[in-house]
């Protein structure tokens, strides 16, 4: 398993992981996340059972309007797809996202991004 680097910078940075590996990994904590997807539990394969603090994403796109930057999250059936994970289970959760997209594991190079304090648009 490759380790996970936070990368708290430029979105150009996040482009590049769009462009160079199809996806970006991008985590955030749950309550910023709409009602809908808060009070899930940890998604760890295992069975962790623990209340999820972190959502971790994929970004298939950013969209650039000159003014501001757009995230679009990879969907399933119109759905975000999302794994809800605690702190213990956090750094296995963007391996396990990357893996169901790809169907290979995570190479060495893609970040987890971090977005602390940035809105995120839900819709």
């Amino acid at each position: 398993m490759t380790d996970r680097t936070l990368t708290p910078g430029p979105m150009s940075v996040l482009i590049d992981d769009v462009r160079d590996h199809g996806y970006a990994i991008v985590q955030t904590r749950i309550e910023r996340a709409p009602a809908r997807y808060r009070g899930a539990v940890c998604a760890d394969p295992d069975g962790c059972g623990q209340d999820a603090v972190l959502l971790t994403l994929a970004v298939d796109d950013v969209i650039e309007d000159g003014q501001a930057a757009g995230l679009s999250f990879a969907r399933c059936d119109g759905a975000i797809l999302r794994v809800p994970v605690c702190n213990n289970h956090r750094v296995e959760a963007s391996h396990d996202l990357f893996y169901v997209l790809t169907g290979r594991t995570r190479p060495d190079g893609i970040r987890a991004f971090d977005l602390p304090g940035q809105h995120l648009d839900w819709s």
